[in-house]
């Protein structure tokens, strides 16, 4: 990873599925441009799937840094911190999904109520 860090952000990102309802799921469609990185952040209670579709990114999850080429996925755990850039020679187009688990006592209720 390099010092430059840039925010994918308008054009560059798609949202594909994000229940205004419900906050636990969303996924978004992300198109990387050569070199563009994407700073280090992590998320206290949301698992995150990265499919990378198109092109090469190095990719850091919890402090180590790999390559990746497509097709690829990458799964970070909740809370800890990724970070990921192009190192290819073309933009990339990486699918997220970010699920963030419902308590087993919530869910157990639910389908209770749904069933009476």
């Amino acid at each position: 990873m390099n010092n430059r860090a840039f925010i994918i952000a308008g054009d560059q990102a798609a949202v594909i599925a994000n229940d205004i309802d419900d906050a636990r799921y969303r996924a978004a469609v992300h198109y990387v441009p050569v070199g563009v990185q994407m700073p280090v952040r992590s998320h206290g209670d949301t698992e995150t799937v990265f499919m990378l579709e198109d092109g090469m990114l190095e990719f850091m999850v919890g402090g180590a840094a790999t390559h990746i080429a497509a097709p690829s996925i990458v799964r970070v755990p909740p809370g800890v911190p990724y970070a990921y850039r192009n190192a290819g020679d073309h933009t990339a187009r990486l699918l997220v999904r970010a699920n963030r688990p419902e308590p087993t006592y919530k869910m157990i209720r639910a389908c209770v109520e749904h069933a009476a």
